[in-house]
């Protein structure tokens, strides 16, 4: 019974493969730059990437892709903040505004792209108990 099952994983593992979708993980070249189009937790996403998130996903998913191609947005900054933090700059968005400015500043220095700042963040219960953010500072832009 277990043989069944075992082969058609393999053929949808291997269907999948073949027909271009990248099952676990994007596919990078050497310098770490996305190869081709890929779905996967727009948390997920690296500095440098560039991606559109995905409709209906209600953005927790994204097409990471070449940044020479059309995309919607570019990861320029990422990083965590504990709830202590937070609570020192009084709020999330004022915590993501200042620690983000930096790239943003850079990013506007070296892109010639009048890009909108964003930020994206997911919060996890660590074992012991203590809530962590996770954020990425993003770029807004129509620029390929």
């Amino acid at each position: 019974m277990r043989r069944p099952a075992i082969v058609l994983a393999t053929l949808i593992v291997a269907t999948l493969a073949l027909s271009g979708c990248d099952v676990l993980a994007p596919t990078r070249d050497t310098s770490g730059n996305i190869t081709m189009a890929t779905e996967m937790p727009s948390t997920d996403a690296r500095v440098k990437d560039c991606f559109t998130f995905v409709d209906g996903s209600d953005l927790a998913y994204a097409t990471v892709l070449p940044c020479t191609e059309a995309h919607t947005h570019v990861v320029i900054a990422r990083g965590t903040i504990t709830q202590a933090k937070i609570a020192e700059f009084e709020s999330l968005q004022i915590a993501l505004i200042t620690r983000c400015q930096p790239a943003v500043d850079a990013y506007l220095t070296e892109q010639d792209d009048d890009g909108t700042p964003e930020y994206i963040v997911s919060t996890k219960r660590k074992p012991n108990g203590n809530e962590v953010t996770n954020y990425s500072c993003l770029m807004k832009s129509a620029a390929p």
